[in-house]
């Protein structure tokens, strides 16, 4: 082969540069690889850089969900002593506010269960919660309030892991859009790129909503496609604020849909002639500076279209003008759309796979993206994994459809 088309040699390439890929290039190389990582634009071009950095562990399900969501803050505590406070960790707790008393029936029963769970959390009065957040809609009546929750900045989380990655001897490749896997036979030795090959022993597949596209390396995973939208307003507040989740939309709150007491008509209640087709993500944060975000809203399914529509905007702004009336005249600075992925178990695929490695499906990837980066380099490495079986491609709740 002529040397011209030799991009990079290591032991591993990854192939996407957000937290889960990022993560795992970091992760892999405290264990020693040579590790090379392209991203086809840039670091955080999907979901990775448009979230508001939501830890939720509330509304993760009991059992092996909650503890992975756990473990994933745990490895933020770990990124403070390696890249400094640089990415706004705040552990302030979350507030799952509900509008109706029939909503606050089914959160009395969700907090019990989340307490059985091992949470501290407990239900507070609209007082309660209105001293704990300046920016509790007008519209709340009481509220679920968790201290466990945190949040992070992923717009600063993100070059701070680029560049700790580049400290380390990690190879970066921006705007390197990868071809192909390159194969001898059955032996995977790297990938070819627009700009030259990447010769390695290792492919790890960090790829977010670009999964969908391994059909054509052969490697068919359960992951479907989604765009999650996102308002952001100007300062409103200077006060810090917990984490809101609203009764609007509980699309991936397993721990309460699973409940025997949840109804889906009581927590259905109108988004205004801009809802969505696909649902509603009803969370609202405030950054370190005091902006507000207001969203998410769920649709674009099964698509690679990185931009907002205009259903999914009207949905945001409905619902922000009915609880925040007092916020009307102040001005919207950010309106954009992250391509998200999830699984029909709500878990992401780390694991091993026709010659290559996939960590992809990241659902809730700010919480889940840490860990499973860790998890993936213990699998390379050859290291005992508390959650590697879980995560496996083989699983059964991967395959499993409900009747």
């Amino acid at each position: 082969m002529d040397e011209a088309q030799v991009l990079a040699t290591a032991d591993i390439v990854v192939v996407g540069a957000g937290i889960a890929g990022l993560c795992t290039a970091w992760e892999l190389r405290q264990r020693g690889f040579g590790v090379v990582l392209v991203d086809q634009r840039f670091p955080a071009y999907g979901a990775s850089g448009r979230n508001p950095g939501a830890l939720w562990l509330q509304t993760r399900r009991t059992g092996f969900e909650l503890a992975l969501a756990r473990a994933g803050k745990q490895k933020y505590s770990q990124y403070l002593d390696v890249l400094g406070d640089v990415f706004d960790y705040r552990e302030d707790g979350g507030l799952f506010f509900f509008e109706t008393e029939d909503q606050g029936r089914v959160m009395e029963a969700y907090v019990d269960d989340r307490r059985e769970a091992g949470l501290d959390i407990e239900m507070v009065s609209r007082e309660q919660a209105a001293k704990l957040s300046p920016i509790l809609p007008e519209t709340a009546i009481g509220a679920a309030f968790c201290t466990e929750d945190a949040q992070i900045d992923s717009l600063n989380f993100v070059p701070a892991m680029e560049s700790a990655c580049v400290r380390a001897g990690v190879h970066f490749f921006r705007n390197t859009a990868v071809l192909s896997t390159l194969r001898e036979g059955d032996q995977v030795r790297g990938v070819r790129t627009v700009r030259g090959e990447v010769l390695a022993s290792g492919v790890v597949w960090a790829t977010g909503a670009w999964a969908t596209t391994l059909r054509a390396e052969g490697i068919r995973l359960p992951v479907e496609t989604a765009r999650v939208g996102q308002l952001m307003m100007q300062p409103v507040e200077s006060h810090p604020s917990p984490l809101l989740h609203g009764p609007r939309g509980v699309h991936g709150s397993g721990a309460l849909t699973d409940l025997p007491a949840y109804d889906a008509d009581t927590f259905a209640a109108a988004l205004g002639g801009g809802a969505t087709d696909d649902g509603y993500d009803d969370t609202i944060l405030l950054n370190r500076g005091g902006s507000l975000y207001i969203g998410h809203s769920v649709d674009g399914r099964k698509s690679l279209n990185p931009h907002i529509s205009l259903a999914a905007t009207k949905a945001m702004v409905d619902v922000g003008l009915e609880r925040y009336a007092r916020y009307a005249e102040f001005g919207v600075t950010g309106l954009w759309a992250g391509l998200s992925s999830e699984t029909p178990d709500g878990l992401p695929v780390v694991d091993r796979t026709d010659g290559t490695f996939v960590n992809v499906g990241h659902a809730w990837g700010v919480a889940s993206g840490p860990i499973c980066g860790q998890i993936m380099a213990e699998i390379i490495a050859g290291e005992a994994s508390e959650f590697a079986a879980g995560l496996s491609s083989e699983r059964i709740s991967l395959h499993h459809i409900e009747d």
